[in-house]
């Protein structure tokens, strides 16, 4: 299974048209066409969820809330934004996210 393969099943449940102007829902970093070796699903994303993912062999981590929520002007690690995409990236982990898309639903 592919990271789009998995983004289609969550957006077949809370479309992305769903979110609202302001979110940023949606994969963030990495590669729709990437093949996922395992999932580590999250509220946050925070630094020890991607070592998670990392220690477990998953490359892709779905979490409620964007990681990234308004623009990054550089990658740097200077902050734990930045480091969080510069270790997932590093590592071949994409991070994809379901927030107001997801509120908007029934049950969600």
């Amino acid at each position: 299974m592919k990271v789009k393969d998995i983004a289609a099943l969550i957006e077949g449940v809370a479309p992305r048209e769903f979110q609202e102007s302001y979110d940023n829902a949606g994969l963030a970093v990495g590669s729709p066409t990437m093949e996922v070796t395992g999932v580590v699903v999250c509220l946050d994303v925070s630094e020890q969820v991607v070592e998670e993912a990392i220690s477990l062999g998953a490359n892709m981590v779905v979490s409620h809330h964007p990681v990234i929520f308004s623009g990054l002007k550089t990658i740097t690690g200077k902050n734990a934004v930045e480091r969080i995409v510069l270790k997932a990236i590093q590592n071949n982990i994409a991070l994809y996210a379901a927030h107001t898309n997801l509120d908007s639903v029934w049950g969600g």
